[in-house]
Parts: structure tokens; sequence; C-alpha cells
């Protein structure tokens, strides 16, 4: 007979085991989901979650269309960024499986053009972001002020190219996107394919998906949900146009496709198991990425990271008015694949969200979202339009440690004018929008209401602009370089 007070013991023992291995219910996650998209402001989202071979949650949220509400599904297609990254370094590593490249091979042998101003760069170090080449993402003008205009792969590679190094190659982890347009450009003069038709035959063809394209400016892409970036309190169009950028970047899927394409990837069906894990082993630098966060380490195209003391591998990104997230808990046979159409990067919250409450890790802080005031709509005078009439050329303020080095060469041009009698500001590649004077003395605009403008005066002249976020943001500021007119806004300054 067993003693009486060793039953609640022996009770605890048996019980825990199973609570250990208990999945949350669809319900809950739904909820987390619905909670976690709520504070990020999303507009639309579709989510995936498997864990040990269960689909727990396939759903939709939102709006695939703010304007004709016409709501997220399931499998709504998204432009897909950031999860799509990965499988650029799958491309590349299939050549190196087939030998027809070496991730040794210097960058000079397959574009032999590019100003390499001395240095010595391998394919290796182009999939490990340790190349040292500037990232055009962010260096302000070059790609902001013609995210709208469709570029060939020269044209986007003339957009950083010659530009200052950041660091010697192999000598620092910097994410640089810049070195996967390279490796685009390696596959298709290795391949003799476009890079969309050599993907579609050799990952997405054996990954048996149906839902993915190649989405650019000359294709239709049926149920593709509408891009949106926040304005106020609700959503505008974003109007970037994905033939400004990499042509890895130029994809559309599901949630759905994309569970399947990382399956396909894991059963080994588009790799080696030993390629996959070199792909998912720290390299060089890329095993101490980031000071402020020891864990976080990259591997070959992957970002390898830990909720916890949870291992996950894969890896997230937003632009056009998009955000992806895919990641894979290997140790705890979980994969979470969130998509939405909301630019910022809330499918990596959500991603994070419901992956912790799969794994019974306590839910991260809310994000913190200082509150804005209304923006008073304050006019200039005519004699204050004049005096702040310019063209400013502005840069980043003080570059901090935890933005990528490619920001320490960042510019903005943007202009100050009148526009009918009242004061606008124009960035480099968008449209005017009223500057409205608030009661400190500062300046405001609706797209971005946290920030706060103000000028440097020297006789009477506007002659420095100043942008201050009050929050998230870049702390911008810079001199006057010429009137406000058209003619001295789109010069040249190459």
């Amino acid at each position: 007979m067993i003693p009486r007070p060793l039953v609640p013991s022996l009770l605890l023992l048996a019980i825990l085991p199973a609570m250990a291995n208990a999945q949350p219910s669809a319900a809950r996650l739904d909820a987390v989901a619905k909670r976690a998209l709520a504070q990020e402001h999303v507009a639309g989202a579709s989510v995936i979650i498997q864990h040990r071979g269960r689909i727990l949650l396939h759903q939709g949220y939102g709006w695939a269309d703010v304007g004709l509400e016409a709501a997220s599904r399931p499998e709504t297609v998204y432009h897909v960024v950031g999860p799509m990254l990965p499988f650029t370094g799958v491309a590349v590593m299939q050549l190196v499986e087939r030998g027809e490249l070496s991730l040794d091979d210097d960058l000079a042998k397959f574009i032999p053009e590019f100003p390499l101003q001395g240095r010595h760069v391998t394919i290796r170090q182009l999939l490990a972001h340790t190349s040292g080449i500037v990232d055009y993402h962010y260096l302000g003008d070059p790609i902001e002020a013609t995210s709208r205009i469709p570029k060939g792969l020269d044209e986007v590679m003339a957009l950083y190219a010659g530009k200052t190094w950041v660091n010697e190659p192999g000598t620092k982890w910097d994410w640089s996107i810049s070195g996967f347009q390279l490796l685009v450009t390696i596959v298709e003069r290795v391949t003799h394919q476009r890079f969309a038709d050599y993907v579609a035959e050799h990952i997405f063809a054996p990954a048996g998906l149906h839902a993915t394209t190649y989405c650019d400016d000359y294709s239709l892409v049926r149920g593709l949900s509408h891009a949106y970036r926040r304005f106020d309190a609700g959503f505008v169009p974003a109007n970037e146009n994905d033939m400004a950028y990499n042509a890895d970047l130029r994809f559309c899927s599901t949630a759905g496709d994309l569970l399947k394409l990382w399956n396909a990837l894991r059963s080994n069906r588009l790799l080696k198991a030993e390629t996959f894990k070199m792909m998912a082993t720290p390299d060089g630098p890329g095993a101490h990425m980031n000071a402020q966060d020891p864990k976080a380490q990259y591997g070959l195209a992957l970002t390898l990271n830990h909720d916890d003391n949870h291992r996950r591998y894969g890896q997230h990104g937003s632009l056009f008015g998009y955000s992806g997230s895919l990641y894979e808990y290997p140790d705890d046979s979980l994969i979470v694949v969130v998509l939405a159409n909301t630019e910022g990067q809330s499918a990596y919250a959500v991603t994070r969200a419901l992956a912790r409450t799969v794994l019974g890790l306590p839910a991260l802080p809310a994000p913190a979202r200082p509150a804005v005031a209304p923006l008073a709509e304050g006019r200039a005078a005519a004699d204050e339009i004049a005096a702040l009439d310019g063209t400013y050329l502005l840069t980043l303020d003080q570059p901090t440690g935890d933005l990528h080095d490619s920001y320490a060469q960042y510019r903005r041009t943007v202009r100050v004018f009148g526009e009918n009698g009242r004061l606008s500001l124009q960035r480099l590649g968008e449209g005017p929008e009223p500057l409205m004077k608030q009661p400190d003395g500062t300046f405001a605009v609706r797209s971005a209401p946290q920030a706060r403008y103000s000028f440097g005066m020297e006789g009477g002249r506007g002659v420095r602009l100043t942008i201050e976020p009050r929050g998230s943001g870049l702390r911008l500021s810079g001199g006057r370089v010429g009137a406000g007119d058209p003619g001295t806004f789109h010069a040249d300054r190459r």
C-alpha cells in the first residue's frame, strides 16, 4: 500500500510529462495572433503553425484589401520579404553540390566588372554577410528615391558599386542585401537561366508548390493582397515597385506554400542534409554578429537565434509594404510562418508571440507605442515660407552601434518650398505634403506624426534642417544646398 503523503508527488510526476507535451488549442493560438496583430497595427495577415507534424493553426486575419473590405484568408497571397532569402542560399548551395561553383570562388570570377577596389570577396562571404560591401537599402536616396522605378540587375548593382566599403572582407558580420543581388547575378551567369526560371525548376517544382510565383510588372498574381503603410490611425497604399530591388525579392506566395517549401528543404528534397547543416552553422564573424544579443548568429543565408533556450533558424524582413517571417525551432519540431501586408517587422513579432505560446514560454512585453498628440495645423506666414525655402541634404546625425554599418553613408534629399501659399515638404522620389507648424515652433507632417522638423537660421534664412524622431526612427540633420526649386532638388549629386 502506498503511503498517503507520497500520492500527490507521484501524481505530479506523472502529470508533468503530459503537460510538457500538451499543445495549445487553436482557440488560444487564435487569440494570441489577434492580440499580437492588433498591437502591431497590421492591415491583414495569414498564419500557419506546424508542431510535431500537426497543423495547430492556419488562419487569415484582417483585410487583404482594406478599400474593398476583402478579408485575408489562410491562403491569401503576399509578396514574400525575408523568408525567401534563405532559398537564394539554397540555389547557390545546389550549384556547390553539383560542382558548378565553390564557396571559395572569388566574386571577380563571375562578375569581373564589379569594382572590388583591390579586395577579394568570396561566395561564402556574400552568403554570410561578411563581404564588407555596403547595403544599398541603407544608403537613403539611391534606393528610397527610386523605389518606384523598375531596374535591371545592372541598375540595382549601380546603386552601390563604387561606394565606400563598410569593412574588410571576412572581418565582420554586417547585413548587406547587396551581396544577395550579386549572388542572383552569379546564379544566372552559371546556369544561363533567369533566376526566376532556375528557382521555379529546381526549388519550387521539387517542393510541389502551386501558389508561389515570380511577381513583377509583367505578372498578374491572383489572390495577391494589397500592400499598406501606416498613416495617422489607418493605412494608405505602399507604392514601392518590387522590380526596383533584387530579383530574389520578387516572389509572391502563401503561408501554406512557404511551410511546404521549408518542409521540402528539411526533408532533403532540395539539398543534402550535410549541405543544410553547413547553412545552419555559424560562419566566421557570424558566430558573434550582434553585441546586443550574444545568442544571435548567422550561417550561410540563414539567421540562427533563440527564444530563451529554444534554438530557431529562418528569416524575417519587410519591404514593399509587406512583412514576412518563417522560423523553425528544430529541437521542438515547431515551424511558424506569418505573412502580413503592412510595412514593419510585424510578422516577426507575431511569429515569436505564437512560438512562445506553443513552447510554454512567458509572453514578451507589448511594444511601447508613444502616445501621439493631435497635430496642430498651423500655417507658416509668407515671409517664413520664403525664409525656409531650400533643398536640404540630410545625413544620419549620430550612427549608433545597433545600426548596420551601411547607415554611415545614409543621405536623404528633401526640399522645403511654398506650394500655392502653403509650406510643403518633399522627399526625393515621393510626393509633397503640408509642413504644419506646431505650438512649440517646430513643424510636422501627417505621414510621420511623431517626428518634428526644426530649422537652423542664419541671416533670416534657413540653413539647416533637423528631423527629430521623438520615438523610433532616425535623427537626420543637414545643410541647405540650394533653392527649393525642381532643378536644384533633382540635381545629380552622385
